[in-house]
């Protein structure tokens, strides 16, 4: 278990919109083209999906596919009961036409250019000092290593906390009893008891805003039949 940095141990609020822009701003300036190309579909498909970093890692090339101008990501999950590893596969829906699915679109065509074309979404890599890249086509980066993908440009995120952000989402937009629900729908949780962990956290700060707000004061009226 590796330990988090200061900045991650004291955070207490998750992804905001212009964090991830200077996230994918600094990805652009990474060398060379493949590793720039590949971060920024990594990020984008973290904070698009908030899949966990294992479901992330074990992508492959033909899990994506263009239908009715979605982009479809077929995600595999693996979870041992006692003698037993269940396979679960789930996909998510991302509209062709946001802009931020673009770098995962454009990645996709570079990959489709290499020869012999990776297996892996994630392909490890080897990049000696004064040498090539070196693509490893059919073996895929560990969990591990998307952390350290991430710490490449922020040392405040890492992956689970973009899962939180997607929770967060949910809740911002239906802080009601149904929020929790939609939260298991949208992370694919086998628990709604996690969505509702998720609402209790995020409906506070809703409901602590909303207090604060000048607009949220009201002026008590008088009983009726009398006057102020």
């Amino acid at each position: 278990m590796t330990n988090p940095s200061p900045h991650r141990a004291a955070r207490k609020t998750v992804i905001s919109m212009k964090e991830f822009q200077g996230m994918m701003d600094r990805a652009k300036e990474l060398e060379p083209t493949f590793y720039k190309l590949r971060t920024r579909a990594l990020l984008v498909l973290f904070y698009l999906t908030g899949k966990r970093r294992s479901e992330v890692a074990r992508l492959e090339v033909d899990d994506f596919k263009e239908e009715d101008e979605m982009l479809q990501v077929t995600f595999t999950l693996s979870k041992k009961r006692r003698d037993l590893v269940l396979t679960k596969r789930t996909t998510k829906s991302i509209p062709l036409s946001d802009p931020l699915t673009q770098p995962i679109l454009q990645y996709l065509d570079y990959l489709e250019d290499l020869s012999p074309k990776p297996r892996f979404f994630l392909p490890r890599t080897v990049l000696a000092p004064g040498s090539t890249l070196k693509i490893i086509s059919e073996a895929s980066i560990g969990g591990r290593q998307l952390l350290n993908l991430v710490r490449q440009v922020s040392d405040e995120v890492w992956p689970h906390l973009f899962r939180e952000t997607q929770a967060a989402q949910v809740i911002q937009q239906d802080s009601s009893i149904m929020g929790a629900y939609r939260v298991q729908e949208r992370l694919n949780l086998e628990s709604v008891q996690t969505g509702f962990r998720y609402l209790q956290r995020y409906a506070v700060d809703i409901i602590r805003r909303e207090a604060a707000s000048p607009s949220s004061t009201t002026t008590a009226s008088p009983p009726s039949g009398e006057t102020s």
